[in-house]
């Protein structure tokens, strides 16, 4: 992605992995007048209640730095901008992105685990 395409921008990339399909959703966005910020989480393609079933990671690293965001991913049925407006989600200024970004470009490394009472259930 460009990450210095004026805000407000969106980037969306679907993930496909233990039988179902997740969005990852980077928007650049201003807050605060002038200052530009990244908001990135991961989305289930499903309910609340399948989502729950599931751990994300993001993961960025560059020049010897590394970055790390992990959480349980929200339902695409619930609302995004409510998670960013929550906070509930990575979020980087402008200077933090700089230190992960290569010619222009963002790379988030992308891990997606089921929970252990999820998959107990799943073997039932």
């Amino acid at each position: 992605m460009d990450m210095h395409l004026p805000a407000p921008a969106d980037w969306i990339i679907v993930h496909s992995c233990l039988g179902h399909h997740f969005l990852l959703l980077l928007r650049k966005q201003e807050r605060h007048e002038g200052h530009p910020q990244f908001f990135a989480t991961m989305m289930l393609i499903g309910t609340p209640t399948q989502a729950d079933c599931f751990t994300y990671r993001l993961e960025l690293n560059r020049n010897h730095r590394r970055l790390k965001w992990e959480a349980t991913p929200r339902s695409v049925l619930e609302c995004a901008d409510s998670v960013i407006t929550d906070g509930d989600c990575l979020v980087l200024s402008t200077a933090l992105a700089q230190l992960f970004c290569d010619d222009g470009g963002l790379a988030i490394g992308i891990a997606i685990t089921a929970t252990e009472a999820c998959s107990s259930e799943a073997e039932m």
